[in-house]
């Protein structure tokens, strides 16, 4: 298991929800974090109590916005030096049908969660991969493996996270660059992002800490995805998807409730 003792991370959205606990606990692992978000006002009183537990520093930075990461690139590099762990967090969600969603919101939701990860990449891995070891985390969701009614987009850019971190992973090895590249696709966190979720049958709203202890625990063993709940999200939802007909499926996520789910979710922020 590698250690991860003297390693700089970043960790974008860590003002709050899963980018901070992230940041938590990769600090109690040693490691220096720089950790990124839109919030300034969260993001400085999140760092100031977390200096506690090792050398953090925080960086105001729209991850959406391509030149706005590139700049943020040259001035992590110049103040804490070459990041080796990659943690791309930040995400939105706007609920509603795809019919009604507003087209500024549209455009929010794909360049926050999808976008930006793309952006952070292409500034950070260049010098990732001339490290003897780096690891990129890209953020995802059950909702990246099925798809849900009334997050339509949030769903689309998910499929886009874990489609894109499985060919990225791909590259690493063809290439033989020493970086790994882990997704993460849990199911609903009680992050505040999906305030007012209706709980879907046989499952549970997971705990901040159910994901990021696995999360670093996947760094650390290199792992291709992190899955939580893993039987579900990992086996269950892809056999079933397999074996079951379309309309068949529809009719066990209308029974289930993934088709209500949704209805009264509000997203943390608005655009």
């Amino acid at each position: 298991m590698k250690s991860l003792k003297g390693e700089l991370a970043l960790v974008t959205g860590a003002a709050m929800g899963m980018g901070r606990s992230v940041s938590r606990l990769l600090l109690e692992e040693g490691c220096d974090v720089a950790m990124v978000d839109i919030n300034g006002k969260e993001l400085t009183k999140n760092v100031k109590q977390l200096k506690t537990k090792g050398n953090c520093k925080a960086y105001i930075c729209d991850v959406s916005k391509r030149d706005a990461v590139y700049r943020l690139q040259k001035k992590v590099k110049q103040e804490m030096g070459d990041v080796t762990i990659l943690v791309n967090n930040a995400g939105v969600v706007r609920v509603g049908d795809f019919l009604h969603l507003d087209d500024k919101a549209i455009d929010w939701i794909v360049d926050v969660n999808l976008k930006s990860i793309f952006w952070m990449c292409k500034a950070f891995m260049p010098g990732m991969i001339t490290k003897k070891w780096a690891h990129v985390v890209n953020v995802a969701s059950a909702g990246g493996l099925l798809a849900l009614p009334d997050i339509s987009i949030y769903c689309a850019t998910k499929f886009g996270v874990v489609g894109f971190s499985d060919a990225l992973r791909q590259e690493m090895k063809k290439y033989k660059y020493n970086v790994g590249v882990t997704m993460v696709c849990p199911y609903t966190v009680a992050t505040g992002m999906f305030e007012g979720f209706k709980e879907v049958a046989m499952t549970k709203i997971l705990k901040t800490e159910d994901v990021t202890v696995k999360v670093v625990k996947a760094i650390k063993k290199n792992r291709a995805m992190v899955a939580v709940p893993n039987f579900q999200v990992n086996f269950l939802t892809p056999l079933t998807k397999l074996i079951l007909p379309v309309h068949t499926m529809d009719i066990i996520n209308k029974l289930a409730g993934m088709w209500t789910a949704n209805e009264h979710t509000t997203g943390r922020r608005s655009k």
